[in-house]
């Protein structure tokens, strides 16, 4: 009874350094102080009120205490006997690193030419190029491995809308180019100099069809380096979801996922699929895949199903996160996409285990979600415009828990639904869908470099 009461007063004192805290810094290290001397109950506690300053501290911007944070996480989960890689991780990513060595000296303009002076001779590894284009917004990016100077003149060159320049992460400065029309740059490496020469391409016609938002090139620095492992689900003696006319779902999402690799491929990315046919393979085997090879991204497939009553009503696109399910709904389409797991854990087990899930995974699965709900739509509403945006959720999909990348899961219709279910198997509508995907992810790449 006497431990049962000093656990209570334990709490209790927790709950108030929450309430009355001054800032999140005194949060934190009243919580961190309590760590060696608290139990095994307790220690979970603190991790649990960790995890809610760390994300206290993303929004307030507020570096040092995510530090505090993460090395109290690493410490209590220790004590709990649970892994720790990953806040080690993060924890390495924020110390300071030295910077290279190579530094812009200068900057000069020179007729139509960019002309950049380092201090010591570079090489064509330590420049990467690439465009973005977005509407009438015209990109040209270069990544240069090196540091700017603290101050530089402010750079114009005639022609070009818009010159911006700036260290974009402690080893790497970008150079943007930005106009209405499009622009055509081309550079090239004389010792330690580096040229970047404008030529103007003539304007587009008004009759002109835009290309997808997102234009890579064989030097695109998000493809090149990038590891993507794609799930379809189901297969084997596992059917999925059973649909109009009687249509399987482990063949439809097979067929999309072998066209998404086709096109992830054709822009530069390394590709694997967890079946290349129709066999089983467990929940666990798909995620150690995605883990053996070390991959950035994992999305599995899915079609959806609606009940009887439902099947002309539900309808759909929708992306989902790991994460506890907020929504009836979420936990429905969660319960069957779950439902060929074995598993002896109850939900409240299940909530345990996802409270421990990494956070900052989480918020990058869900901006990958986003992003690619966004490039699927877009994709497939230019042929078919009656494509419904079921939005962006939270589930509890166990075949993410295991990994370590962010990951996401796909609904790409409803099979019950008969205009969806044909749609998921013609073989033009699965290539658009797949190119939709493909898109999205190279969003997703291009604003979390």
């Amino acid at each position: 009874m006497v431990k049962i009461v000093k656990r209570l007063f334990f709490l209790y004192l927790v709950g108030l350094t929450f309430l009355f805290g001054s800032n999140l810094r005194d949060q934190t290290e009243a919580l961190v102080k309590k760590i060696p001397f608290a139990s095994k109950t307790q220690n979970i506690q603190i991790c649990h009120n960790l995890k809610n300053l760390y994300i206290s501290s993303i929004v307030a911007e507020d570096k040092q205490n995510l530090k505090t944070v993460l090395k109290g996480l690493i410490q209590c989960s220790k004590r709990l006997s649970l892994d720790t890689k990953e806040y080690e991780q993060e924890l390495y990513e924020l110390s300071p690193k030295p910077k290279t060595s190579t530094k812009i000296t200068s900057i000069a303009i020179q007729d139509s030419t960019l002309i950049l002076t380092f201090n010591k001779n570079i090489q064509s590894k330590d420049i990467i190029f690439f465009e973005l284009n977005d509407k009438n917004r015209y990109k040209d990016i270069y990544d240069i491995k090196a540091n700017l100077p603290d101050t530089y003149k402010r750079l114009s060159l005639k022609g070009v809308d818009e010159i911006k320049i700036a260290q974009n992460r402690y080893e790497k400065t970008r150079l943007v180019l930005q106009n209405k029309t499009p622009i055509d740059s081309k550079s090239y490496i004389k010792a330690n100099k580096l040229f970047i020469k404008i030529r103007y391409k003539a304007k587009p016609k008004q009759t002109y069809t835009p290309k997808p938002i997102i234009k890579t090139t064989k030097n695109s620095i998000f493809a090149s380096s990038k590891t993507i492992v794609i799930d379809p689900g189901h297969g084997g003696k596992d059917p999925g979801a059973i649909g109009y006319k009687k249509y399987e779902e482990k063949d439809s999402v097979l067929k999309i996922a072998q066209y998404l690799k086709k096109e992830l491929q054709k822009r530069g990315y390394r590709v694997y699929l967890t079946r290349y046919k129709d066999q089983f393979v467990s929940l666990h085997d798909r995620t150690s895949l995605a883990n053996r090879k070390n991959a950035d991204l994992f999305l599995s497939i899915h079609a959806n199903a609606a009940p009887k009553k439902s099947y002309l009503s539900m309808k759909g696109v929708e992306t989902f996160f790991l994460s506890p399910a907020k929504t009836d709904k979420a936990k429905a389409i969660a319960a069957k996409e779950n439902a060929s797991v074995i598993t002896n854990m109850n939900a409240i087990s299940k909530d345990t285990l996802l409270s421990f899930l990494n956070r900052t995974r989480i918020i990058q699965s869900n901006k990958l979600a986003i992003d690619i709900q966004s490039g699927i739509l877009s994709s497939v509403r230019k042929k078919y415009d009656s494509v419904i945006d079921g939005g962006v959720r939270e589930a509890p999909f166990w075949v993410l828990v295991g990994a370590q990348m962010p990951a996401i899961l796909i609904e790409i219709g409803y099979i019950t639904n008969p205009t969806e279910a044909q749609r998921l198997f013609n073989p033009f509508y699965q290539r658009v869908l797949a190119k939709g995907i493909a898109n999205g992810i190279d969003n997703y790449f291009i604003k979390n470099q």
